[in-house]
């Protein structure tokens, strides 16, 4: 099973019926997979877009919001969103593509070494009750489970995959 495939199972599982999000080269395989499982997508023309989207439809109908960014410029594009849930206490999971895993340049002395990369998760972690980078695919649904478990449990809030 593709790890992709594991997010659109997962997000069906936990009854998150729709995603809204913008197609890019590192999140191609997620909108597949996500689709194939049934989730409704919703494309916006600007991540910002699909990050406030999530957060309005997650607070119009008390569900789970979900948003589904490209890496670089378009994770920085969805923080305004971001920002919003972690205000209003809303429940969502970011999901963002990144580059390659042997491009990134999270603990090398670099300011960059993939095309596009952004250091995404330490960017958004003081507006997060989680930002995680999972590295290690065994661990993957385990780590995507736990993040919408903690955007759910005490205070709601934003959690960034």
């Amino acid at each position: 099973m593709k790890l992709t495939d594991i997010i659109g199972a997962t997000l069906k599982k936990y009854q998150i019926n729709e995603v809204f999000g913008l197609q890019g080269g590192a999140v191609v395989h997620i909108f597949d997979s996500i689709e194939k499982y049934g989730v409704k997508t919703v494309y916006t023309l600007h991540e910002q877009a699909a990050a406030l989207a999530s957060v309005a439809n997650a607070k119009v109908t008390g569900k789970f919001g979900c948003a589904v960014v490209t890496t670089g410029p378009g994770t920085t594009n969805a923080i305004t969103g971001l920002l919003g849930a972690w205000n209003d206490s809303i429940p969502c999971i970011f999901i963002s593509g990144q580059v390659r895993s042997d491009h990134v340049s999270y603990n090398k002395p670099v300011r960059q070494v993939g095309t596009q990369e952004a250091p995404i998760c330490n960017i958004v972690k003081p507006i997060t009750k989680l930002s995680i980078f999972i590295k290690d695919p065994s661990t993957f649904q385990e780590e995507l489970e736990k993040a919408i478990c903690i955007a759910c449990e005490g205070r709601p809030g934003p959690v960034w995959i």
